[in-house]
């Protein structure tokens, strides 16, 4: 969103968000062992995502949407 994704290490990011994902039911949490949450799961997905994580559809890093999504919707206007 600020243009600062190179600030992050996205390998160290992506190993921490998988730590906290429940491999059982589903779901990532704030902190690894804890409690799954949809906020938590929508903002790791979306975290993996601007990282380049393979398989994961590119995410609008201002909508916090499949870009996709928000490149259609923003078109139509």
């Amino acid at each position: 969103m600020i243009d600062r994704l190179h600030w992050i290490d996205g390998q160290k990011l992506a190993v921490f968000v998988l730590s906290c994902q429940d491999t059982q039911l589903g779901g990532i949490a704030d902190r690894p062992g804890d409690v799954v949450d949809v906020f938590h799961t929508v903002f790791g997905v979306a975290g993996l995502s601007l990282v380049g994580w393979p398989n994961l559809q590119a995410v609008d890093p201002v909508y916090c949407m499949p870009k996709a999504t928000t490149d259609r919707v923003l078109r139509q206007s």
